[in-house]
């Protein structure tokens, strides 16, 4: 089960670093803490053996080892450098199978615009096609995938499933090919959607192209879940970085032991090393939940809700999607000059910094009221007097100055903070009216007396005292 954690982090606060910090499944509490118990006691049991057990020349020996072992460990083992590279590479494959798990939704709405008909036939033949796409990609995961294997221990299950009849699957059992039968729900996608191009049901030979990319695309994202499963990472390489992470904390039970000539002889616990022990291990923990995305782990791939997403939304889509769409009107911005989006008081409180050039506002000749153009220097040295005086112009800037330091002005009066809080009071206000006016935007559609500053009805004569002469100009209507 993937764990979610998206919504605990939408605010950068010290509330969330402790909702992130302090949840369990999934976390490296989970990963690590039964492995640091088990680490602490055996670093507590040869401490007391050192302590109280051994005689002193045996002492003496161990302080050597200790000393020894401890001279270079970082240096010999070097974890970071290890376990970036190797969380990296994981981490880089990991997305890719994400990305190749596959979603129906752009063959489904492909197939339900493309294929065009109301009849019955032609509405099995759309439900057909997504019944066989799903069927590919739930024979793909139940090979690679143990999690669906469980769902489908045999092919027998995928009849009970409604995923193939006993006739198809008799087809695929009879197919000779000793690697691979995948191909065949494809195979026969592609068949009906030719037929469906013979009997007229896709317009054109183009739009039949469409169709069969969608769906290669579809089998393709499947072939690359099947290539990571067949060739896995080189298996040296987790070796290496598994040995090398429990090597190194092995050692540390003997080399970061507090010795008796050691100024910190009185402590018990390693904290430093305990820390380390909780990065290290959380660190490789990732690793090892991701070098298999498809397993069972807490933050493995829903590969199960991925086919009955494809299914449900598959046969909706297209059956759906075949319909007439609504009726074509205009929107409530129609006869908008300047578009107004709506938000929610809360919502509007947030800034917004428009996409604008960072040396948009700058102005470099308000102090000039004209500007000389001329060519390069370089081509300036190979031209006659003549022709430099013909293509020498002088730009006059007096008008871009005057609307430039406009521009300056209002935006400098502008006071959005100010406008928001009228708006809210008067909406506080028009919330304790004792009959406040109900209005259905969705059935009854936007009146032209509705006014859009805030949600009430006006009168006409309002609507005129507002948006006519009296009112400001276009100008200065949002500071007013």
């Amino acid at each position: 089960m993937t764990i979610s954690y998206t919504l605990d982090v939408s605010q950068t606060s010290t509330r969330s670093i402790f909702k992130l910090l302090f949840r369990w499944r999934g976390s490296i509490w989970k990963a690590v803490l039964d492995q640091l118990l088990i680490w602490t006691i055996l670093y507590l049991v040869i401490s007391v053996i050192y302590r109280y057990v051994i005689p002193e020349n045996w002492q003496n020996v161990f302080d050597w080892v200790v000393k020894y072992l401890n001279s270079g460990l970082d240096s010999y083992i070097p974890l970071t450098f290890m376990l970036g590279f190797f969380v990296s590479f994981v981490v880089g494959r990991w997305g890719s199978i994400l990305s190749g798990l596959g979603w129906i939704d752009d063959v489904a709405v492909n197939i339900a615009t493309l294929i065009r008909g109301t009849d019955e036939h032609t509405r099995i033949l759309r439900r057909t096609l997504i019944r066989y796409m799903v069927l590919t990609q739930a024979l793909v995961l139940r090979d690679i995938s143990l999690q669906v294997r469980k769902r489908f221990p045999t092919l027998d299950t995928l009849i009970a499933a409604g995923l193939i009849y006993r006739d198809e699957l008799d087809i695929i059992n009879k197919t000779h090919d000793s690697y691979s039968k995948y191909w065949l729900p494809t195979e026969w996608c592609f068949q009906h959607i030719y037929d469906a191009r013979q009997f007229g049901k896709i317009q054109s030979d183009y739009l039949l192209q469409k169709i069969t990319s969608e769906i290669q695309k579809f089998r393709h994202d499947l072939a690359v879940l099947l290539k990571y499963d067949w060739v896995p990472v080189p298996l040296v390489y987790p070796q290496v970085i598994l040995l090398a992470v429990r090597l190194y904390f092995f050692i540390c039970l003997f080399s970061r032991q507090f010795l008796r000539d050691s100024e910190h002889k009185d402590l018990w616990l390693p904290l430093a090393t305990m820390i380390q022990f909780i990065v290290y291990m959380g660190w490789l923990k990732v690793a090892e939940a991701l070098l298999n995305p498809l397993g069972e782990d807490d933050d493995d791939l829903e590969c199960n809700y991925v086919i009955d997403k494809n299914l449900i939304s598959g046969f909706t889509m297209v059956d759906v999607g075949a319909q007439p769409g609504p009726a074509l009107r205009k929107d409530v911005f129609w006869e908008d000059d300047h578009i107004a989006p709506l938000y929610s008081l809360e919502a509007a409180e947030r800034s917004v910094h428009p996409m604008v050039g960072s040396a948009s506002n700058v102005n470099l000749v308000k102090h000039m009221d004209s500007v000389t153009m001329t060519p390069h220097k370089n081509k300036l040295a190979k031209m006659p007097e003549d022709e430099i005086r013909r293509r020498t112009v002088v730009v006059d800037v007096k008008d871009h100055n005057i609307h430039h330091s406009v521009l300056k002005k209002d935006k400098k009066n502008e006071d959005p903070d100010r406008t928001l809080s009228r708006v809210r009071k008067r909406s506080h206000i028009e919330s304790h009216d004792p009959q406040p006016p109900i209005h259905d935007i969705e059935s009854h559609g936007v009146s032209p007396r509705f006014d859009r500053l805030s949600p009430r009805i006006t009168s006409q004569g309002e609507i005129q005292s507002r948006y006519s002469g009296d009112g400001p100009d276009e100008r200065n209507f949002r500071r007013w």
